[in-house]
């Protein structure tokens, strides 16, 4: 079965909010790194700190939802 985009736009949200421990709907530099350690452990803290970089666009210093969603479906997923 093929999924909708609405089904993987859930499970996006799902990762997204698994990581964001707090609900704040952003996750630190903390939170991405656990989140890297489990998609590639083999990831050093110098290699996850250049791509939380990347991933916060707006370098507020948060990865928001919607920096999320453009990373996971650029990196994961195709739509």
């Amino acid at each position: 079965m093929v999924e909708s985009s609405d089904d993987k736009l859930k499970e996006i949200r799902e990762n997204f909010e698994y990581f964001d421990k707090r609900g704040k709907g952003y996750i630190n530099f903390d939170e991405f790194s656990e989140l890297l350690a489990v998609i590639s452990p083999e990831s050093t803290t110098k290699e996850r700190a250049e791509g939380f970089s990347m991933i916060d666009t707006n370098s507020d210093g948060h990865v928001d939802f919607e920096e999320f969603i453009t990373w996971w479906k650029t990196a994961w997923y195709e739509f």
